[in-house]
């Protein structure tokens, strides 16, 4: 993008945000306000195959003022000893920024990334912990584990993104400063597709793994059908390198629409535009950017009560708790929803709008960064 002018009264930051990260960073809403304050120069790194972002899509923001943004691009596997090369690199161009603080979002899950973490300047950079420690469902648990300590031992400030991984990470690092800001509602633009009339669409949307239990709602939804109940279809669309294991589960194939796949960002608003309630049976969590998703647009929620999740949603509010691994439980909420009176889910829409408003609206967010940006460049000085 055109690089845009700096103002010499205003400080830095150097921004880094890598491609799975992006949606975290990427509001203009936000950024716009942070940019009244603060310059940015910002980092975006990404693959050079399969992004999930592309620069275009950063276009909307070139009018604003203060923000120059640099694209980067990995070449080789994230396991490869030649990211050394890449890590090294994005080290210069930090250094070269001449940032007065560096905000880097990166997740230090592969040894080479170490060297990096540890020449930044301790007193001037705020890390993020998207979790506070390292969760069975990690690719190389084991090796993520070694990475965390020696990358997280060495930092003073952290930001996270909910009350539980902040409670977490502070009970392992307990020397740093930890922050915490929600993460923003995620909108991926508008839809014209109004809610499907033919029946009750429960949908399931995101990478498939073992930690988020897709299973236990195909077994819910068989189970309902067994019962009898009609009117309702299970909508499943994600990518997933081990369908056949969770597939095996479908008894009813026509109660299931399944799209398997890696979802473009613009199929997303029409995805939950047709949905009534996204389901997220998950058994393990940090914290779920697809809620986000779905709150933003005024999808009601069913999880399962992993704290990560009842630190949002508010049962009857936003959306319906169940115990987690009960397919009883989730059984009688998909019933109870399949039998709403139509009035019923435009309240529960409007409670979402309103809990939205309250929690994640721009300017509560944007407070939180500037404050936090601000506390720590007071104690550089």
């Amino acid at each position: 993008m055109t690089a845009t002018t700096y103002n010499k009264n205003k400080k830095k930051i150097t921004w880094v945000t890598p491609d799975y990260f992006i949606d975290c960073d990427f509001n203009p809403e936000i950024l716009s306000h942070i940019l009244m304050q603060f310059d940015i120069y910002w980092l975006i790194l990404l693959p050079s195959k399969d992004a999930r972002f592309t620069e275009k899509h950063f276009e909307t923001l070139s009018g604003l003022q203060g923000l120059k943004i640099e694209f980067v691009y990995w070449t080789v596997k994230a396991r490869s000893p030649k990211m050394l090369l890449f890590y090294e690199q994005i080290y210069r161009k930090i250094k070269a920024s001449r940032p007065d603080l560096i905000y880097f979002n990166y997740a230090p899950e592969s040894p080479y990334v170490l060297p990096l973490y540890w020449r930044l300047k301790k007193s001037k950079t705020i890390v993020t912990a998207h979790d506070g420690n390292v969760k069975p469902s990690f690719k190389m648990a084991w090796l993520s584990k070694f990475v965390f300590r020696f990358a997280f031992n060495t930092v003073r400030y952290v930001n996270t993104f909910s009350v539980t991984q902040a409670r977490i990470f502070s009970s392992l690092f307990n020397r740093a400063k930890v922050f915490i800001i929600p993460l923003a509602l995620k909108d991926f633009g508008a839809t014209s597709i109004s809610k499907r009339t033919d029946n009750i669409i429960f949908l399931f949307f995101g990478a498939i793994h073992s930690n988020k239990n897709v299973e236990l709602l195909i077994e819910a939804a068989c189970n309902l059908y067994d019962k009898g109940v009609r009117g309702f279809r299970v909508s499943i669309h994600g990518y997933c390198t081990e369908w056949e294991k969770y597939s095996a589960g479908i008894k009813y194939p026509q109660l299931f629409e399944c799209d398997i796949r890696v979802h473009r960002n613009e199929e997303i608003p029409d995805l939950l535009g047709q949905s009534h309630y996204m389901v997220f049976p998950y058994k393990d969590m940090s914290q779920s950017g697809a809620l986000k998703v779905a709150f933003h647009y005024q999808l009601p929620v069913i999880v399962s009560d992993l704290q990560g999740f009842k630190d949002e949603v508010e049962d009857g509010v936003n959306g319906f708790i169940f115990e987690s691994g009960n397919v009883q439980q989730l059984e009688g909420i998909m019933l109870d929803r399949i039998n709403y009176y139509a009035g019923e889910y435009e309240l529960l829409q409007q409670r979402i709008k309103e809990f939205n408003n309250e929690h994640y609206a721009a300017e509560v967010l944007r407070k939180k960064y500037i404050d936090m940006f601000n506390e720590v460049l007071s104690n550089t000085i």
